[in-house]
């Protein structure tokens, strides 16, 4: 069996701190929904082509708005046009911070293209906060505000970070529970296609 180095077991012994004081925290963020487990993305085509709305995998996305962080109306339904990537997540999560140089990533390469990584934050501490947390780790993909969790409602999830990919219909072709790895095969096999 091979040796662990004492950095990479205080770095992953760090990360499963951080990780169960998220999943204690999450419960804040919505009151009616059951924790999810943790899985692996679900790539596009996994699931017959649904009709109608909801949040399987290839269901049209229910109608969703919120503020972004200039406190200008969002409304998902204006971004049909594009390929979407919905991030719920929130400052004080610790693999929602892991996962945003990855998303920072895959909104730069793919953006080109009709891409956008939409970041929806459900910190109740306000656009300020968030803004300032947003500077300081360089994102520039866009940011909205539903410190309600509206979107953790409809997505009926409690788990952060909650991802899911919208294609230009917006039906839901990728979902994931948990922080987006480093070069998820799934997530950018499922962007190229909804491309």
């Amino acid at each position: 069996m091979r040796a662990v180095s004492t950095k990479n077991l205080a770095l992953l012994l760090s990360f499963l701190v951080v990780f169960a004081a998220c999943r204690q925290r999450e419960q804040a963020v919505t009151t009616t929904t059951a924790t999810k487990p943790v899985t692996r993305g679900t790539p596009a085509g996994s699931a017959p082509p649904a009709t109608t709305t909801g949040t399987d995998i290839g269901s049209v996305m229910p109608e969703y708005s919120a503020l972004w962080l200039d406190g200008s109306k969002f409304d998902l339904a204006s971004k049909r046009d594009k390929v979407v990537l919905l991030n719920l997540w929130a400052t004080w999560c610790g693999p929602c911070r892991y996962e945003i140089p990855e998303l920072q990533t895959l909104h730069a390469k793919y953006q080109p293209k009709g891409f956008e990584v939409i970041g929806v934050s459900v910190d109740e501490s306000g656009a300020d906060s968030v803004k300032q947390f947003v500077a300081e780790q360089k994102m520039t993909y866009p940011v909205a505000l539903d410190p309600e969790g509206k979107l953790a409602g409809i997505l009926q999830t409690s788990v952060l970070p909650t991802s899911i990919l919208l294609d230009r219909n917006g039906r839901i072709v990728w979902k994931h529970y948990a922080a987006i790895m480093p070069d998820d095969k799934e997530l950018v096999q499922a962007i190229e296609k909804a491309l």
